[in-house]
């Protein structure tokens, strides 16, 4: 599992070996419990894992699912878990004021308080903007989460964003709101699509009462749902004209 590391200025290189030392180690001991879950995902049966951060990726799942009623996968979250991890360590050994470990569309985060991500290349660019979209209110007093973009859902929400406490959760309940909702067959109207998005948004509520999310934001044929401290204009790589 190839990372990116993002900062606010150069990547200290201790920093960057304790990343990759941590991912490299974890990848290593997650590989049998992984294929597991990725097939446990596939095939809808139950997983028995032998390591506890896979088990607490099927707990964590089972929670958010029995808020949306909607399974969420849990090969993609335990990969999301690992960046959780390897940002514990960096953190525990004093990490960088802004510092974001990302792989694919999931990033965990450790922001410090009224400072924001420069620009910077990411292996997702919708995830990174709804990263750097999180200074005041979201993140004034500086906070450790984590984001996640799911996208083109076949029969669905066209991308979810997700503000959590870890990476591993944000990914989870995109995936779960985005199980949640499914298009109603024939053309959709203007407003059917507002009413596929209230779908979304209601799922995406209620795990934010449960919380199991800090912000969401839906997308469908260039409209838009957000919920929670998130500005939706500012999320132009979303592609949407109107939010609501």
């Amino acid at each position: 599992m190839a990372v990116t590391l993002l900062c606010a200025g150069e990547v200290p290189e201790a920093t960057a070996a304790k990343v990759r030392g941590t991912v490299s180690r974890l990848q290593t001991q997650l590989q049998a419990d992984r294929a597991l879950l990725a097939q446990s995902d596939t095939t809808g049966t139950d997983a028995l894992p032998q390591t506890v951060l896979a088990r607490d990726t099927i707990a964590a799942a089972q929670r958010v699912s029995a808020v949306t009623a909607a399974a969420a996968r849990t090969a993609p979250a335990l990969d999301a878990a690992m960046l959780d991890q390897a940002l514990g360590d960096v953190a525990a050994a004093g990490a960088p004021p802004c510092f974001a470990i990302a792989q694919h569309g999931a990033i965990a985060y450790a922001l410090a308080a009224q400072a924001r991500f420069p620009a910077a290349d990411a292996p997702n660019p919708m995830a990174f903007e709804l990263l750097r979209s999180l200074d005041a209110p979201l993140a004034i007093n500086g906070e450790v989460g984590g984001v996640a973009v799911v996208t083109a859902m076949a029969g669905g929400l066209e991308a979810v964003g997700i503000v959590a406490r870890s990476a591993a959760l944000a990914q989870l309940c995109a995936d779960a709101i985005a199980g949640a909702v499914a298009l109603p067959a024939g053309e959709l109207s203007a407003e059917a699509v507002w009413d596929v998005l209230s779908g979304g948004a209601r799922a995406a509520a209620a795990l934010r009462s449960a919380g199991h999310l800090r912000a969401a934001v839906l997308t469908l044929r260039g409209r838009g749902r957000v919920i929670g401290a998130l500005e939706g204009d500012r999320l132009l790589r979303f592609g949407v004209s109107t939010w609501r």
